[in-house]
């Protein structure tokens, strides 16, 4: 998430997270109970025909760079998966219904469609997100995969703070 890049410690975090047990998902993919869990971090760059392009100052083309390297990083750890069940888990958005509630000057700082184009090349059940506490619950990609944010102020349909999805 956003805390523990801002605070530079995030090897130190993913080391405690790791020797209490937690598989972290950050490229990689996990079967546990014939369901495949898929994940990376994802990266920012717009949605749709307002996806940032790889064009300009070096910065820009930074930018993009990790936005399509951290799509190459989901579809390799998707080709790992041998599961008929998936949930890809993400922290940015792959699609734009789900930050929706969000001010759009910010939208392409809350996830890309290029995390949306690798799910749809596989058979997924469905997606979770976070990043954006002021969106909404639930969305689709283009392909039809079910995206669902699960930040923390995101009212789910129990009206309680968590969802459960049946995949």
């Amino acid at each position: 998430g956003n805390h523990d890049y801002e605070s530079g410690c995030v090897e130190q975090i993913a080391a405690t997270l790791r020797q209490a047990g937690v598989h972290l998902l950050d490229g990689q993919a996990i079967e546990l109970n014939d369901v495949g869990f898929v994940g990376v971090k994802g990266f920012v760059g717009g949605f749709g025909r307002r996806m940032l392009g790889s064009f300009g100052e070096p910065a820009i083309k930074a930018m993009v760079a990790e936005s399509v390297n951290e799509a190459m990083r989901l579809e390799n750890a998707m080709r790992q998966v041998r599961a008929k069940r998936t949930l890809v888990v993400l922290h940015y958005a792959p699609v734009p219904e789900t930050v929706a509630g969000e001010p759009p000057e910010i939208f392409p700082f809350l996830g890309s469609s290029r995390l949306a184009e690798t799910i749809d090349r596989f058979k997924v059940s469905a997606v979770v997100h976070g990043h954006a506490h002021r969106g909404s619950y639930e969305g689709r990609t283009p392909g039809g995969a079910s995206v669902y944010n699960v930040a923390m102020h995101i009212a789910k349909p129990t009206g309680r703070p968590y969802a459960l999805l049946e995949i």
